[in-house]
């Protein structure tokens, strides 16, 4: 998150009431340069986990204000919006950056393999891109640029020309790039190749509704497999819970960072034990999970499998005609069936559509309608891997069913008549536990 917004999930309840209290003079009460000068800044850090290699793979520096009189920490909302006000944000800007860097320049020294995630703020980027303060400030650190992720978020970006410009001048000094808030609704796909990140950070509002919401899971599922075919490493930002990182480990991110794994807190005096306590459990637990959910898949598709040879074996003792009957029977007999149905050799449906006689009416609309006999399917996935790859069986990942519009998986699988004539067997069976969920 850019540093002139600061999550508001990191924001403790205490520094929201302080924000309230204060909303209607809150830039009267705080000299942001006296603030500068006094250094009355302090850095505090949240790290960012691999449970794959079981360790804390990156720190995100982020800035909280110390009140001159009272010592108290001041909101990072309320320093950032006096800093607007009085017209210092570059120089809050700077400031921050250069605390965060020194402070992680010395715990690096003994945290050799942890990144330094550091905040842009977006608004100024016009005031960086040109200026080699940052990559100076870097240099005068002590701190390699290779070990240094920059964190921008886009959407507050407007002049794409400069963002490239940015992104090219930096990434060329040695420094790693990161997409921020990813998946909300007002990130633009188009700057992804602008930008080329190494990293993407998702968005707070995918993690918090993942465990509940079918269609947030599925965003979640589609950032994640868009940052891998690009080449980019995803962190799950804002996991607050157990299960939380659990799915969002079940839906292929890479790195964890949230108030599960720890709050931003001074880490000078080293990192707290009880991080890798936590990156343990999310292990074992993920372990478990994920050999549970391989044996049920492994059921699954073998009982699948079952029901496929049975049926083909039935449908090679029969002619064409009798085709039908023998789908009734078989959507009649098995659980989770949606409807069966049979291509011949050059992918044209010889078959009806056959559905379960339990399912009483068949809505039908102009995008989702059961495929009539003499359809052509010779442009379907499962077609063309039986016809192309000359493979004798097909199991899709799950769809929208063209036929009923709910989710499901297609097993195709070939068999001859009693003609010896070439035919496909296309079942649709339910995806288990979202039949009612996706729609």
């Amino acid at each position: 998150m850019a540093i002139g917004n600061l999550m508001n999930n990191l924001i403790t309840e205490r520094e929201m009431a302080q924000l309230i209290k204060v909303d209607n003079t809150p830039t009267k009460t705080i000299n942001v340069n006296d603030m500068i000068d006094k250094r009355k800044l302090v850095a505090h850090f949240q790290p960012i986990v691999s449970i794959a290699k079981k360790n804390i793979c990156g720190l995100e520096g982020l800035i909280r204000g110390i009140d001159i009189d009272t010592e108290e920490i001041i909101s990072p909302l309320l320093l950032f919006s006096a800093a607007k006000h009085q017209g210092v944000e570059i120089e809050l800007d700077r400031a921050c950056r250069e605390l965060v860097t020194q402070t992680y320049g010395a715990i690096h020294l003994n945290k050799k393999n942890t990144l330094l995630f550091l905040n842009i703020n977006s608004s100024i980027l016009d005031k960086v891109v040109g200026s080699n303060h940052l990559i100076s400030m870097v240099r005068n650190c002590g701190v390699n640029p290779n070990d240094i992720v920059i964190e921008i978020n886009e959407s507050k970006v407007k002049d794409t020309v400069l963002l490239k410009e940015f992104v090219e001048t930096y990434r060329n000094y040695g420094f790693l790039i990161a997409l921020d808030d990813m998946g909300c609704g007002f990130s633009n796909l188009d700057r992804i190749p602008l930008v080329k990140p190494d990293i993407v950070k998702t968005d707070i509002s995918l993690v918090r509704n993942i465990c509940n919401d079918f269609y947030v899971k599925e965003v979640f599922r589609s950032v994640v497999s868009l940052s891998i075919k690009i080449g980019a490493l995803v962190v799950a930002e804002g996991v607050e819970t157990e299960d939380e990182a659990i799915q969002t480990l079940e839906l292929g991110t890479n790195m964890l960072q949230g108030f599960y794994i720890s709050k931003p807190q001074n880490m000078c005096n080293g990192l707290p034990e009880s991080i890798n306590e936590r990156i343990k459990i999310i292990a074992e637990r993920f372990q478990k999970v994920e050999k549970g959910k391989l044996i049920r898949d492994r059921r699954r598709y073998i009982n699948l499998n079952d029901i496929m040879s049975t049926v083909t074996r039935r449908l090679a003792a029969v002619h064409v005609h009798d085709f039908d009957d023998e789908l009734s029977k078989t959507v009649n007999s098995s659980d989770g069936i949606e409807c069966a149905y049979i291509l011949n050799g050059k992918g044209i449906q010889s078959s009806a559509t056959v559905f379960p006689s339990s399912i009483i009416e068949i809505k039908k609309n102009l995008l989702y309608y059961p495929a009539e006999i003499g359809t052509d399917h010779s442009l379907k996935t499962y077609y063309r891997y039986l016809h192309n790859a000359k493979v004798r069986k097909y199991l899709t990942e799950p769809y929208a069913s063209l036929a009923s519009g709910n989710l499901c998986v297609t097993f195709a699988k070939t068999f001859q008549d009693s003609q010896n004539s070439k035919y496909i067997l296309c079942i649709d069976f339910n995806v288990p536990g979202m039949e009612n969920e996706a729609r």
